[in-house]
């Protein structure tokens, strides 16, 4: 059996469960709270020039500081938990995919649900941007221009920076059968890392890969962002490895 096919499989999987509906959920958070702020405490006039680009860019912080980091420590628990809740992982195993297939099949997944929260949160964002331009409509935001360049490059530094959070909580995911333990763990480990940024600017909170949200959200720590990606793109290798090795060595009860 292919990857393919496998990944169908998983995706028919997601469909049937709570993952789409919570990806949606969490990317309308930002977008909802900046509707109500805006309609019941209206727009000060020196931020409405500019509004549709604050849009994006205080929206991307909010994101990428709690939103993001929580939706992936979720996801990225929750997803390989469908075979222990079934009970399933032994039909999953006897059929005929390699356990290769599988590790990578669920991990694509969780990347697909990832991407798609990316790309719904910045479109309830753009939503949200058209419903101000209608309740506040002297601010003519549809007319406002929009930094292209800095969404992507947003986009992508908080991808590539989160790959290694990822990773370790998809890891734990598929480790762990009571889904308590890495979400747990994957929350404890968040707000150890913001606290070692914020409150302690630490030196080796650049390499801990918990710690990554703080560099991409906070304009005064980007000088360190390359360093973090480069450390997240590492531990994500090595997460992989051990992860796979883990999963196709042990005997994963149902």
């Amino acid at each position: 059996m292919s990857i393919s096919t496998s990944l169908r499989s998983e995706l028919l999987k997601s469909k049937r469960r709570a993952s789409i509906y919570l990806t949606l959920i969490a990317a309308a958070v930002v977008p909802i709270i900046f509707i109500l702020d805006a309609t019941v405490d209206g727009i000060s006039p020196e931020n409405g020039p500019t509004i549709f680009n604050k849009i994006f860019s205080e929206g991307f912080k909010i994101s990428s500081f709690i939103i993001i980091p929580m939706f992936i420590i979720l996801i990225s628990t929750l997803l390989p938990q469908i075979e222990y809740k079934n009970n399933a992982w032994k039909q999953v195993l006897a059929s005929p995919q390699t356990k290769a297939n599988i590790f990578i099949a669920k991990y694509i997944n969780l990347h697909l649900l990832f991407l798609l929260f990316i790309v719904a949160n910045h479109l309830m964002m753009l939503g949200a941007g058209v419903v101000l331009h209608f309740v506040h409509p002297s601010l003519n935001l549809l007319n406002q221009s929009v930094d292209i360049d800095s969404i992507f490059v947003n986009i992508l530094n908080t991808y590539v920076a989160l790959l290694a959070i990822t990773t370790a909580q998809f890891w734990m995911g598929l480790r762990f059968k009571n889904f308590i333990a890495p979400l747990a763990i994957g929350i404890s480990l968040w707000i150890m890392g913001s606290i070692l940024v914020i409150q302690f600017d630490s030196k080796i909170a650049a390499y801990f890969p918990y710690s990554a949200h703080i560099y991409v959200s906070f304009p005064q720590f980007k000088p360190k962002l390359n360093t973090v990606e480069w450390a997240s793109g590492l531990y994500t290798v090595a997460f992989l490895i051990l992860g796979f090795l883990d999963f196709k060595t042990r005997a994963v009860k149902s």
